[in-house]
């Protein structure tokens, strides 16, 4: 950024006087380059580099810092000098990025004494500034997030960055954590120049999944898996196997009968047109052996699991009640009981 010198008038001069050669009283570039021999560069590039840095301070001095920005760091690659980065940091500054600024600021300071003391003291002067107007950011452990991972706009914070004050750009910022067994945390943050703020990070706890479990609520799933059910179940299958079986076994009678009808007694004189009902035989008597075999064993699982039940069922209690009798029998009453 060009000094204030108090007006406009001065100030062009100055640029004017720039366009012709290298001004000891201004902070430019030609100091830096003038100052110096070329070394790699030719005569040529170091020409366009200088007319380029004038072209970014004209466009830095019409408010069009990005664009002048890109061109003061085309400058830089040909040559980096502490009033490079001074106007790279001004106009950084300008965008609103004043941590990065902050940066460019403090580097240039350090060269500075290779161009001279008011350019040293500007350089301080804009640090000292920035340094009072940048907001800070803090971010303090709370319930719950003792061991969560912090993060803020998507970078992991380092446990030195928690707990103190955080330099940022102005705007909105995302925090967010996270630790197992815990929900998510997601907060944003807008802050302004010379603010500070505290954000508090506390987690709560996942809460459990409710299942429902057998016999708790009657209507529910929990009937479906009454274990009271299950020898019915498996006793239904066994008949429905039986039932199959007999079936099966009436088919493969009757195919039997067939057979033998075309092809005798002895199955020694078969047409070609019994070879589906041989394999029908075949099949049937297959599959009413499996069904008769599934059917025997699942009626004998249900009815022993019957008796299991039946024997740890808890006792019926004996009793014995007086009624009113009905007509005819003695005394006008009788006895009622259970056992």
């Amino acid at each position: 950024m060009l000094r204030r010198f108090g007006s406009r008038f001065v100030r062009s001069q100055l640029l004017a006087a720039y366009v012709r050669g290298c001004l000891f009283t201004l902070p430019v570039l030609s100091v830096g380059l003038c100052a110096r021999p070329a070394a790699a560069q030719d005569k040529k590039e170091l020409s366009k580099a200088r007319a380029q840095f004038q072209r970014a301070i004209e466009l830095e001095q019409a408010g069009n810092y990005s664009t002048a920005l890109e061109q003061f760091r085309d400058v830089g690659q040909v040559r980096m000098t502490p009033q490079v980065r001074f106007h790279i940091a001004s106009c950084e500054e300008k965008l609103g990025r004043l941590v990065t600024a902050l940066g460019g600021y403090q580097l240039a300071f350090a060269d500075a004494d290779s161009v001279g003391e008011e350019f040293k003291a500007e350089v301080d002067a804009a640090v000292t500034r920035l340094q009072a107007s940048i907001p800070k950011l803090v971010i303090q452990r709370g319930p719950g997030a003792e061991a969560a991972e912090i993060q803020l706009d998507g970078v992991a914070l380092g446990a030195s960055s928690v707990g103190v004050p955080v330099p940022l750009d102005p705007g909105p910022h995302a925090i967010s954590a996270k630790a197992p067994g815990a929900l998510p945390f997601s907060q944003t943050v807008t802050i302004l120049e010379n603010e500070q703020k505290t954000v508090d990070v506390a987690l709560t706890a996942e809460p459990e999944e409710t299942r429902p479990s057998v016999g708790v609520a009657a209507g529910g799933p929990a009937e479906k898996s009454n274990p009271r059910l299950i020898p019915y179940v498996i006793g239904g299958v066994g008949i429905a196997s039986l039932i199959g079986s007999g079936v099966l076994f009436a088919l493969r009678q009757s195919t039997l009968s067939e057979l033998e009808a075309q092809c005798g007694p002895n199955h020694d004189a078969c047409p070609s047109s019994a070879a589906g009902d041989y394999s029908n035989l075949k099949l049937y008597n297959v599959t009413s052996q499996v069904a008769l075999g599934v059917g025997v064993a699942c009626v004998g699982t249900s009815v022993a699991m019957l008796l299991l039940q039946r024997k740890h069922a808890p006792p019926a209690r004996a009793g014995m009640t007086l009624v009113p009798s009905a007509p005819g029998s003695v005394a006008g009453v009788s006895w009622a009981g259970s056992f």
